[in-house]
């Protein structure tokens, strides 16, 4: 009875647990769509401000909407050339469709535009290196962080750069250098974990990956607990 009541306790936590989330989407999505509702009233009636339209193209971006995002955002450069913001969501447009050529053209004329906005130098960065360009990513973060030396997450993928070019020491550092600034980046502790474990020193990789999983928004737990439990039972045979 005590195992029966046990199982219904854990089908209402799951159940509640997914509630939340739907209720949360639901909310999420009301409220974009209310801004698209907004934003298209705004084009309607002040269509030649390029602000109107980029605004209405990220109310459209939010809800996934990305043909009609990216419609709106060159309307905003149509009648602005020089607005750097629609110039970088057009990056990220093109970036999650996939086309790492156009979102690299697209961060670069942002970055003209704007020098010191470091989203573009950081996203620049990751089309660099989905297209195995890992000198040219390695550029992007490091001017990056002349700008903003605790840009969250730089170092890491500044190391993981260095990885692609099996430039090992200098990835150890970049992940050590992320911790230094943000101690409680569990995924630079996986990046080092993996390093380690790469090159042969298991007790060093079995320390960090169980140092990353002391943070409850670790991401991919269950491959990490795996590698913990395989690596643990290893060591005592």
């Amino acid at each position: 009875m005590k195992k029966f009541d046990g199982e219904i306790a854990d089908w209402l936590i799951l159940f509640l647990i997914a509630l939340f989330l739907l209720l949360s989407t639901y909310e999420r999505n009301a409220l974009w769509k209310n801004e698209v509702a907004l934003w298209k009233d705004c084009v309607k009636k002040s269509p030649e401000k390029e602000r109107t339209h980029h605004n209405l193209g990220y109310a459209y971006q939010e809800l996934g909407r990305v043909d009609d995002a990216q419609e709106e955002y060159e309307e905003a450069l149509d009648l602005n050339p020089y607005y750097s913001l629609s110039m970088y969501n057009l990056g990220l447009i093109y970036y999650k469709k996939g086309f790492m050529d156009e979102s690299i053209h697209h961060y670069k004329k942002a970055i003209e535009l704007d020098p010191n906005f470091s989203d573009s130098f950081y996203n620049l960065g990751l089309a660099y290196y989905q297209k195995g360009l890992y000198g040219e990513a390695i550029d992007a973060y490091e001017r990056l962080l002349e700008i903003k030396p605790d840009y969250e997450n730089a170092y890491v993928n500044l190391g993981l750069a260095y990885k692609g070019l099996k430039k090992w020491e200098k990835a150890i550092q970049s992940f050590q250098e992320e911790l230094r600034c943000h101690p409680d980046n569990g995924n630079a502790y996986v990046e080092l974990g993996w390093m380690y474990k790469e090159r042969g020193d298991d007790p060093k990789a079995l320390a960090n990956f169980k140092k990353a999983l002391t943070f409850p928004s670790l991401s991919h737990v269950e491959k990490i607990q795996k590698m913990v439990s395989s690596m643990e039972a290893g060591s005592t045979r």
